[in-house]
């Protein structure tokens, strides 16, 4: 197994958590650990893992809203989750997989039987995330970006703005919104400067710079008719 891959293992249960651990690092994995929901969010924005492990019943923010809420965010929506629960009715069952969760298993279980399970989650993903507006696309994996098939110079700040704006064409973001979601709370960036950061990126557009729209008294969008004004901007 390749140290590659990343898991975040959410549990509030001490035993469960180190049991997990040792099991997943024997077999070659990165683990991160976070005890309550809060924490496992955070975590989950800013370190992008490869999988998820989550409990449902956590302290602060149970399972279910974690599961919500990373499913929602344009940056996490597609990691992997396997919900773990000591809840085995099929209500339960079917509550965890409509938040989203990938797969759910009752505890007790196997250790055996969730790297298989795991393994399983980790082939249905998809192995490159490429992100595409007309004619600019953002490779998620490599942090490259190109426009029209030539390649754009961005910073990873700057990447990380675009990608947030691309990811929700049409939704206004406050300067404030741009760097939780795109940086996260440890950011330095402060509220003028994601204007300067707008502005590389725009720099870096060219004629497609109308692309990202200004919202006076709020923030930057993407243009929801995105494709027609990049394509009518680089003809």
């Amino acid at each position: 197994m390749s140290s590659a891959h990343h898991i975040l293992c959410i549990e509030d249960e001490v035993d469960i958590q180190e049991i997990i651990a040792y099991n997943l690092k024997k077999a070659g994995y990165l683990v991160t650990l976070a005890s309550d929901g809060v924490e496992g969010l955070k975590l989950a924005q800013t370190q992008t893992p490869d999988l998820i492990l989550l409990d449902i019943m956590l302290p602060n923010l149970n399972g279910m809203q974690v599961c919500e809420r990373l499913k929602a965010d344009a940056k996490t929506q597609a990691i992997p989750i396997i919900m773990l629960s000591a809840r085995s009715e099929e209500a339960d069952v079917i509550g965890g997989l409509s938040q989203g969760a990938d797969d759910y298993m009752t505890k007790p279980f196997s250790q055996a039987e969730l790297l298989a399970r795991i393994k399983v989650a980790l082939r249905r993903r998809p192995t490159t995330h490429i992100l595409t507006m007309g004619s600019l696309s953002l490779d998620l994996d490599t942090y490259n970006c190109s426009l029209n098939g030539q390649p754009l110079k961005l910073t990873t700040t700057e990447f990380k703005l675009l990608h947030t704006l691309m990811a929700q064409p049409g939704r206004a973001f406050s300067r404030e919104q741009l760097i939780l979601s795109a940086l996260g709370e440890e950011s330095e960036v402060v509220d003028r400067n994601v204007d300067v950061h707008i502005r590389g990126v725009r720099k870096q557009l060219g004629k497609a710079a109308s692309a990202i729209e200004t919202i006076r008294g709020v923030g930057y969008r993407c243009d929801p008719n995105y494709t027609e004004t990049l394509e009518s901007e680089l003809h």
